[in-house]
């Protein structure tokens, strides 16, 4: 059972942040991330693959990414499948900067575009059933349930400040085309909440990733769902990132690889 915190909420930085440093992401594409805030993660590697795997052999017309960050899902996803439209919405203004400039030098004439907007308010009718495939990364934690970085960025990626997995589902079901498909990681923990919130938006189990962190531990810590609008008998599969010795397993060395990305020990 999670315990009840004090909640003490950062103020929201504005402006291009101080410690932002340009690394190297996926072939030769690069991403904006903060030295001292929330950076690329397993998480997102997940997602991106995810999508790829759910996706292939058939690329997108319309991507979306709901509350891109600073557009590591949305850069990972859209430099594996190549759709003639991504687009990515965030309400952190200064995450959103980032992902824009990184967009803005990115060597490729896809199209990709980054709105500044909570993504509830920018699934507008022109936006809405249109995307091929939707990916989210919700933060994992209500607030209050845990202790809160000062950092607002680290604070707005974990806890739930502007909504959790239930506002990512309804807006993935408005922003979805009819053959459309979301994918969604979050902590195997919340399982429970996940599935009750796509059944809540008319959204319907299609798959489920579940990830170990290492093969000794006795439950998985992160799933990935696809989730569309067809009813279907889900299936189920996982992996460990990294051995019980802790070297990371061919698994996740191959599905890295899929998308694009090295694996250095």
């Amino acid at each position: 059972m999670i315990g009840t915190f004090l909640v003490d909420i950062p103020l929201e930085p504005t402006g291009w942040p101080e410690d932002a440093i340009y690394d190297a992401l996926v072939a030769n594409w690069s991403i904006y991330q903060r030295e001292n805030g929330h950076k690329t993660s397993t998480d997102d590697v997940l997602t991106a693959w995810y999508a790829a795997k759910n996706m292939n052999p058939r690329t997108p017309n319309r991507y979306l990414d709901l509350g891109c960050g600073i557009g590591s899902v949305l850069l990972l996803t859209s430099h594996a499948l190549r759709p003639k439209y991504s687009l990515g919405i965030e309400a952190q203004a200064q995450s959103a900067l980032m992902a824009q400039k990184s967009v803005s030098k990115l060597p490729t004439d896809l199209s990709i575009q980054i709105i500044h907007s909570d993504f509830r308010a920018a699934i507008d009718a022109e936006r809405s059933r249109c995307f091929d495939l939707v990916t989210g990364s919700p933060p994992y934690f209500p607030v209050g349930t845990g202790t809160m970085s000062k950092d607002y960025q680290r604070s707005a990626c974990r806890f739930e400040l502007r909504g959790g997995v239930e506002a990512y589902c309804a807006s993935a079901a408005q922003a979805m085309s009819e053959t459309g498909s979301f994918i969604l990681v979050h902590q195997t923990e919340w399982n429970e909440r996940v599935l009750k919130a796509a059944k809540q938006a008319e959204l319907y189990l299609h798959s489920q990733l579940n990830v170990l962190m290492r093969e000794d531990r006795d439950r998985p810590f992160l799933s990935v769902y696809c989730f569309r609008r067809a009813k279907a008998v889900p299936t189920y599969d996982g992996f460990a990132i990294r051995t019980a010795s802790g070297r990371i397993t061919e698994r996740y060395k191959s599905a890295r690889a899929e998308i694009g990305l090295n694996t250095v020990e």
